[in-house]
């Protein structure tokens, strides 16, 4: 290398515990051009703009990541000022605080800001409306981070699940092994998407972004595994999978979203189209089976590991 030191692109990335953060961590190894510094709540409270200012203003960023988020839906109808306070003042603040050092911000935000009432997959360009609070939150959110910063990228994703934390996934697994039957809605159609995908997605969006080019795809992306199914199909999926891995199984029952009353509406469908990224990135979602297969093998070795 003849002495020379290899310079690092530095991401900050707030919201430090959630699946996504912690499965970017699980692949920063493979990423070592990448410097990706994270921060939990206590650490940067993006609701308060000059702790935002102050350690932006401290790490001097390439690029900032908010991945910070109030994703319980249904408390957010109960408690609307807290998810407005992350969700929306929280996104604006951190998008501020970058343009003040002009780094550029990827901000994710959620299908829940459409209706659901397409019939086929939705774009970008289709008008969001949601039906509840949470989706609200994040659409005015989205608006702050456009507003706040002109080098922003929107990244709508859908229906994460990882090896981390409480998801999909991990709840359907601990209901299979008591060996009971589980209903799932059949009638609620979207993108089940892996958050280690996703996180691959996010370095390649940081190394494009760190770059600085004249043709920085900023703007509004879709960023969502390429098969959406409804949640019953989905959950057969997981159950087929982890029979043919030794994991537990059950039987899946079809039910309606009306079997299921919850204090905030659901959209019924919402599949993105990611179409738009794969032209601006060149990157490509794997297919649902291997995405949700990758997973499940570390699901179930985390389960084995615990028995």
């Amino acid at each position: 290398m003849s002495g020379q030191t290899r310079v690092q692109t530095r991401v900050l990335v707030a919201g430090k515990n959630g699946q996504l953060a912690r499965s970017l961590r699980f692949l920063a190894g493979t990423a070592p051009d990448l410097e990706l510094r994270f921060f939990a709540r206590q650490d940067l409270d993006i609701t308060d703009e000059p702790a935002c200012r102050a350690l932006v203003g401290r790490h001097r960023p390439d690029v900032v990541f908010n991945l910070a988020a109030y994703t319980d839906v249904d408390a957010a109808e109960q408690h609307p000022q807290e998810a407005e306070a992350v969700n929306t003042a929280g996104a604006g603040n951190l998008a501020r605080a970058a343009a003040a050092h002009e780094a550029p911000i990827v901000h994710v935000s959620t299908d829940y800001v459409f209706d659901g009432r397409k019939p086929s997959a939705y774009h970008e360009t289709d008008d969001a409306k949601p039906v509840n609070r949470y989706g609200a939150s994040k659409l005015a959110g989205e608006r702050q981070v456009e507003q706040a910063n002109p080098n922003h990228l929107v990244a709508r994703t859908a229906w994460l699940y990882s090896p981390f934390g409480r998801n999909f996934v991990s709840r359907l697994l601990s209901t299979a092994a008591t060996g009971r039957s589980c209903g799932m809605v059949a009638d609620q159609i979207g993108n089940p998407t892996s958050a280690l995908d996703l996180a691959e997605a996010l370095l390649v969006i940081a190394r494009r972004l760190a770059g600085r080019d004249r043709d920085m795809p900023c703007g509004l992306y879709h960023l969502a595994s390429p098969e959406p199914m409804s949640r019953f199909d989905w959950a057969r999926m997981i159950v087929g999978l982890s029979a043919g891995m030794s994991g537990p199984t059950c039987p899946i029952e079809a039910a309606v979203t009306g079997d299921f009353p919850t204090p905030a509406a659901r959209p019924l469908r919402t599949a993105l189209n990611s179409g738009r990224f794969h032209e601006a990135f060149g990157f490509d979602f794997p297919p649902a089976q291997k995405s949700m297969s990758d997973v499940l093998r570390l699901l179930l070795r985390q389960r084995k590991g615990m028995s």
